[in-house]
């Protein structure tokens, strides 16, 4: 569908598969170069100020070992009442998670940075996107929970995946709930020139 003007040209800071395949959706050549950065939110930051600098700390630390490429990096979080949630530790956490969200609308927003550092261009947003849960039976909850799919995942649930049948309505972004907005970063891209 597209082409990169340069096949070694970009690189994914991610180890995400859902970010993987969201990219690997537009035909694209990409390396995988995951960084290591410390991901907690500053006390007095913003939620869109942290998912954004978190993208942006997971670029520039790819990007400083490959100056001469065009690093993507992202970060999405699920925000429910002005609170961000992470990914559950236990199955309690998850019941709590998915009990609090159940029958009501949530946001979740991807911050992302394109960035080449020999070329000291950097491009960077936050997409965000409404997602409404069903009203969920606690049995419902419990039964999703036992896939385990809930334990990597951002708010305890895949979209994507087995959790899909709990997502009553979206407005916005699909592909930004699940993990990377492909409509922005495809337009970014073209516009650079990296992609014809």
């Amino acid at each position: 569908m597209f082409q990169v003007k340069d096949e070694n040209a970009i690189v994914l800071a991610s180890e995400s598969t859902r970010r993987v395949d969201i990219l690997r959706t537009l035909g694209i050549s990409f390396s995988i170069i995951p960084p290591d950065i410390d991901e907690r939110k500053k006390r007095d930051e913003s939620i869109r100020d942290y998912v954004l600098r978190i993208a942006a700390e997971k670029a520039k630390k790819v990007g400083a070992l490959f100056p001469d490429k065009w690093v993507i990096g992202a970060d999405t979080i699920v925000v429910h009442k002005g609170k961000v949630l992470g990914k559950p530790n236990s199955e309690e956490e998850a019941m709590e998670m998915l009990t609090a969200l159940r029958g009501k609308w949530h946001k979740v927003l991807t911050g992302y940075c394109i960035l080449n550092m020999s070329k000291q261009t950097s491009c960077k947003d936050v997409v965000e996107t409404k997602v409404f849960i069903k009203d969920l039976t606690d049995e419902e909850i419990r039964r999703y929970i036992k896939t385990s799919e809930p334990f990597d995942k951002a708010g305890s649930y895949a979209v994507q995946g087995k959790g899909g049948f709990m997502v009553k309505e979206i407005k916005g972004s699909y592909s930004n709930v699940v993990g990377l907005p492909i409509c922005e970063i495809t337009d970014i891209l073209l516009s650079l020139g990296i992609l014809s």
